[in-house]
C-alpha cells in the first residue's frame, strides 16, 4: 500500500486531525495513479518493441519483394530482347531464301 500506512506521530494526533486523514487519503490516491501510470508506460514499452519488431519484419518483406521485382524485370527485359532478336533472325532468313 502506501508508504505512509506504517507512519505514526508520537502523540496519536493523526488519528484525531481530519487534515492529516485527508492528506493521506490525498496521498494513497496520488499513488495508486503513479502506479497505473507506471503500469501503462510499462505496456505501452511492450507494445511499442513488437511493433518495432513487426515494422522490422515488414522491411524484411519489402526488401524481398524489391529483389524479385528487379529480377522478374530483368527476365522481362531478356525474354523481350530474345523476341525481337528471334523474329529478327526469321525475317532476315525469310528474306534471304
Amino acid at each position: 500500500m502506501s508508504r505512509y500506512d506504517d507512519y505514526d506521530s508520537p502523540d496519536g494526533s493523526e488519528d484525531t486531525d481530519p487534515t492529516i486523514h485527508e492528506l493521506r487519503t490525498e496521498i494513497i490516491r496520488l499513488e495508486a495513479q503513479l502506479d497505473q501510470l507506471a503500469a501503462s508506460v510499462r505496456e505501452r514499452t511492450e507494445e511499442t518493441a513488437l511493433i518495432s519488431a513487426q515494422l522490422a519484419e515488414l522491411k524484411v518483406w519489402v526488401a524481398r519483394l524489391e529483389a524479385r521485382r528487379r529480377r522478374d524485370g530483368k527476365l522481362l527485359l531478356l525474354a523481350w530482347v530474345m523476341a525481337v532478336t528471334s523474329l529478327a533472325m526469321t525475317v532476315y532468313a525469310y528474306l534471304t531464301m
